[in-house]
């Protein structure tokens, strides 16, 4: 869409991609990856993108699987990655403890599969989905009406 930028991340994809014969690669449009994100999630793996379309297609993504609180997110690099929310800082809800900690919490299960820890993060994983199961103790933004505090305390009675 940005014919200066876009081009040079395009052509340093594709060198890359290149580079490796296992490695299926195709391109979109951003508008249209909009759709297949929404409509055929199933059909992605790894998505590559710059910064501003990642920033904005992560928050179309997470409302595919009901909203920024459960979306984890791993960036990779060659020698560390680090892990952390999709989405941002929420100043509005601040001090409230109506947070949605999940995808902090997956995103601490991410870190310790990276972390060779697997065991430990299936358990955690497993804890969270059986909170969900449940549906006693979910925050506002899931439907319920329990605290950030109330969300952990049951994650961590699970686990």
């Amino acid at each position: 869409m940005l014919r200066e930028t876009d081009e040079l991340f395009r052509q340093v994809v594709e060198d890359v991609a290149g580079r490796y014969s296992d490695i299926q690669y195709e391109q979109f449009i951003v508008d249209d990856f909009a759709r297949r994100i929404v409509q055929s999630p199933h059909e992605l793996d790894v998505v590559v993108m710059p910064n501003l379309y990642g920033d904005i297609l992560s928050d179309v993504a997470a409302g595919t699987i009901g909203g920024l609180g459960l979306a984890p997110s791993g960036c990779y690099g060659g020698d560390f990655a680090y892990f952390e929310s999709v989405h941002g800082t929420a100043p509005d809800i601040m001090g409230k403890n109506v947070i949605n900690p999940t995808a902090t919490m997956l995103s601490a299960a991410m870190m310790l599969e990276y972390l060779g820890f697997g065991e430990t993060a299936q358990r955690l994983e497993n804890s969270i989905r059986k909170v969900y199961a449940e549906g006693r103790v979910l925050t506002p933004d899931q439907g319920g009406g329990s605290s950030t505090t109330d969300f952990t305390r049951a994650v961590l009675a699970n686990l």
